[in-house]
Parts: C-alpha cells; sequence; structure tokens
C-alpha cells in the first residue's frame, strides 16, 4: 500500500471514529506524517494546509534547520505561529453592469504577499533566501534549473492553469499560489508539491503556462543558495518573534490600499452588512438570491474550511502552535491562549456549516461536493474526477440562479442568524488578540 493510500484510510477512518470534518482530521494526522521516500530530492515533501508555510516547511527540513526543542523537522503548526500566524482578510465585490457579486475570506498572516511572509520568516531563522524573476520563458526555466541543484523551490503559479486542479477557464489569472519545485526530468517533466499527500509530475510547458499568467508574479521563484544547519535557534526568541509580528500586522496591515479590509474591525464592518443595514454593500442589496447569495454562502464555506486554511480560517493551526510552544517554553500563558483559538477555530467551522444549513438539500450537497473537490486535489487525484466535481458544482449554481432553495424570508433568517455568529466571532477575535499582547509583556 502506497503511503498516500494509507494516509487517505486513516483521514476517513479518523472521522468516521471522532466525527471530525474532513480538514480537521487531515490536519491532525499529516502533522505526524512521515515520508519514507528515499528520492533525494523528494526526501522532505510534505503534505501540507497552508501553500506558504508548508513551502517554508520543505525548504527548511531539505536544508538541515530543525526545531530546537525536538530535534526533528518543525510541524507545519509550528511554522504556521513562527512565520506569524493568523491574520484577516474580509472582501465583497460587486459588478453592477454583469449583475456579479462574490465574497472572499483570508485568515494567514501576510496573506496576501507570500514573497513577504516567506523572506520574514526566513530571515528569522538566520537564512538568506533569493528571490528570481524573468521576463522570458527560456530564461526563467533555465534560472529554476541551476536553483534547483541547490535544493527545492518555491515557484509562484497560477493554479488555474495547474491541470491537477482542473479549474474552470474564468478562474485563470486570479489564483494566485505557490508550489515547491523539486526537480526538473529528462522528459520535460518537473516533479511538485502542491499541498498533496505526494509529490505530482508536471508537464514543463504547463509548469511555465502557470508561471507566466500573473504578471505581478511572472516567472517568480525563491530559493536558498547558501544555508547552514549549524544556525543556533532560541525557541522563545522565535516565538516572541512570530506573535509580536502577528499582533503588529492585524493593527497594521501592510495591504496596499485597502488596510481596513485586513483589521479585524472587517470582521464588523461585514456583520452589519449581513442583515437589516442601508449600507450601500448591505448583503440584501449586493448578495440578491439566487448565483450571488448562492457565491456568497458557498465562497464563506469554503474560505473558512478549505480554501488553504486547515480548517477554522487557520485558528485551529494557531491553537496548535501555541499548544506546542506553550510546552516547549512551560509558558502557561501561551497554553492557555491556545484554548481561545481553538475556541475560535469551532466558532468559525460552526458559521461555515451554518452558511450551507444541513437541512436545505441543494446546500448540503454543496457542501459536500466542496469537501470532496479539497480531498481528490489532496490525493493528487485524476484531473478529470476533480473536474467533475466541478462540473458538478456548476450545476447546482445553476439550479440555485433558477430558483433558490430558501424563500426570502428564510434568506433573511439566515443572514440574520450568520450576523450573530459573525459579531461573536468578532468579539472573541478581539479578546483574544488582547490575551495575545499579555503574552509578549
Amino acid at each position: 500500500m502506497t503511503a498516500q493510500k494509507h494516509l487517505k484510510q486513516l483521514i476517513r477512518a479518523r472521522m468516521q471514529k471522532t466525527g471530525e470534518r474532513y480538514a480537521t482530521a487531515r490536519r491532525h494526522l499529516i502533522g505526524n506524517f512521515q515520508n519514507q521516500n528515499t528520492d533525494p530530492t523528494t526526501r522532505w515533501h510534505f503534505p501540507g494546509n497552508v501553500p506558504a508555510t508548508t513551502a517554508l516547511r520543505i525548504l527548511l527540513t531539505h536544508h538541515g534547520v530543525r526545531a530546537p526543542h525536538t530535534g526533528e523537522p518543525f510541524t507545519e503548526a509550528m511554522l504556521f505561529g513562527l512565520a506569524g500566524g493568523i491574520g484577516i482578510g474580509v472582501f465583497a465585490f460587486y459588478y453592477q453592469k454583469e449583475d456579479h457579486a462574490s465574497f472572499f475570506l483570508a485568515g494567514r498572516h501576510q496573506w496576501h504577499d507570500d514573497a513577504a511572509y516567506l523572506d520574514e520568516a526566513l530571515q528569522r531563522f538566520g537564512v538568506k533566501s533569493v528571490i528570481q524573476e524573468s521576463g522570458g520563458a527560456k530564461a526563467a526555466e533555465q534560472q529554476l534549473r541551476s536553483a534547483l541543484e541547490s535544493g527545492p523551490c518555491v515557484v509562484w503559479v497560477d493554479m488555474a492553469e495547474l491541470p491537477h486542479r482542473a479549474m474552470p477557464k474564468e478562474y485563470s489569472g486570479g489564483g494566485y499560489h505557490v508550489v515547491v519545485a523539486y526537480r526538473i526530468n529528462d522528459d520535460n517533466t518537473a516533479l511538485i508539491g502542491d499541498l498533496t499527500d505526494a509529490p505530482i509530475s508536471i508537464s514543463l510547458a504547463d509548469l511555465a503556462r502557470s508561471r507566466v499568467r500573473i504578471k505581478k508574479q511572472k516567472h517568480r521563484f525563491l530559493s536558498l543558495p547558501e544555508t547552514s544547519s549549524n544556525v543556533k535557534l532560541d525557541m522563545k526568541s522565535l516565538v516572541q518573534a512570530g506573535l509580536q509580528r502577528c499582533h503588529e500586522v492585524l493593527l497594521h496591515p501592510t495591504l496596499p490600499g485597502m488596510k481596513s479590509n485586513a483589521k479585524l474591525d472587517a470582521l464588523k464592518t461585514w456583520a452589519q452588512r449581513l442583515h437589516n443595514s442601508k449600507d450601500k454593500e448591505s448583503w440584501e442589496t449586493v448578495f440578491k438570491p439566487g448565483a450571488n447569495l448562492w457565491r456568497g454562502l458557498t465562497w464563506i464555506y469554503d474560505c473558512v474550511e478549505n480554501y488553504n486554511t486547515g480548517g477554522g480560517l487557520c485558528r485551529p493551526m494557531f491553537a496548535e502552535f501555541l499548544q506546542e510552544a506553550g510546552t516547549a517554553l512551560k509558558d502557561a500563558k501561551l497554553t492557555a491562549l491556545s484554548e481561545q483559538y481553538a475556541a475560535l477555530g469551532r466558532q468559525w467551522s460552526e458559521l461555515a456549516e451554518a452558511a450551507l444549513p444541513d437541512d436545505v438539500p441543494l446546500m448540503r450537497s454543496a457542501k459536500e461536493l466542496l469537501t470532496k473537490r479539497r480531498e481528490l486535489l489532496h490525493d493528487g487525484a485524476p484531473a478529470e474526477d476533480v473536474r467533475a466535481i466541478w462540473q458538478e458544482l456548476g450545476e447546482l449554481a445553476k439550479q440555485a440562479k433558477e430558483r433558490f432553495p430558501l424563500s426570502a424570508t428564510d434568506c433573511a433568517d439566515l443572514r440574520a442568524q450568520l450576523q450573530q455568529r459573525v459579531l461573536a466571532l468578532y468579539e472573541g477575535e478581539v479578546a483574544a488578540q488582547i490575551a495575545l499582547l499579555t503574552t509578549l509583556s
């Protein structure tokens, strides 16, 4: 049995035994995943939840950097916290001419800038990174080939151009994403890691297409050309630096031109707009029953549970970091803070579940398909299987557009319920940040 199939069975068995959601069960199991691969280029491939954090874990481990409290590779949760932990992003977009509304949530520190996220984190480890870009495809390929001689590289891509993700064409140009490149083979293929249980083979042509699609990150990649495994790391200093940066950026976001969308107050604004609002961006106005409300509700669920978060909008992973750090440093404040964020993670997941109620068959089906799509992507399933899920989701969206599964009264009740949940989350997030600040004193 391959490690990939074994992991899949373990996840399903845990879900059946514990009643956990897929994201939760997988997050717990891959935290202790042992790669049995002896190939030196993929020896330190790890399945993951958060793309940039997983990439950071692979590169550091490959270059011999180990956690000072265990002597083993850092866990994804620990690196997640040390790299800055959680963040927030709340966005609603409405294109009046097309009558098209969309919604997006983000939960990672520096979620909008993987280059800054990775570079800042690596600096905390005393590791010098090199980021390169190129205008031409041939030069870009040669640069990557040369860099791969020193180890795996982080490559910026448009996920909509990756064949194994099988995304509809309308997403092309907006799938900001990073993968890990391990090697380029003689048969014009490359081996990459994309949070998957095992590395994935992709043609060089497809990889090149994904690298060039988003102009502002065209042909970008990050490498670690000269990294010493003898770097002396102080766990307490690393933890304090990660928490300090987390707190700073939540207060003073680095998102150009849209800083208010990346502060915790954005949650309060969202809650106010969900129900009984006269704001021009109210959900009654923008997310009317039909295609727009369907899109808004399904994206609440997907962003919280599936979209590179590990479930619960990254809060459970942050809680696991705090628990591990508290144990390692014998710091009761960190352990107590871990409990707060674990509770917030449960609240976020409950919000996601409430957005697509189980007692509405069309919504329950959407939720199941969204989770199935994520599972197939993690498994490295054939592209046609993933594409079939996209098509089924498209059919559900058409049904919702033609005949929304809730009455106007039910829609109002659902928005009111979501409003109360988001307000409670806002209050909990603010309280947790106040508690976080006490750990820095």
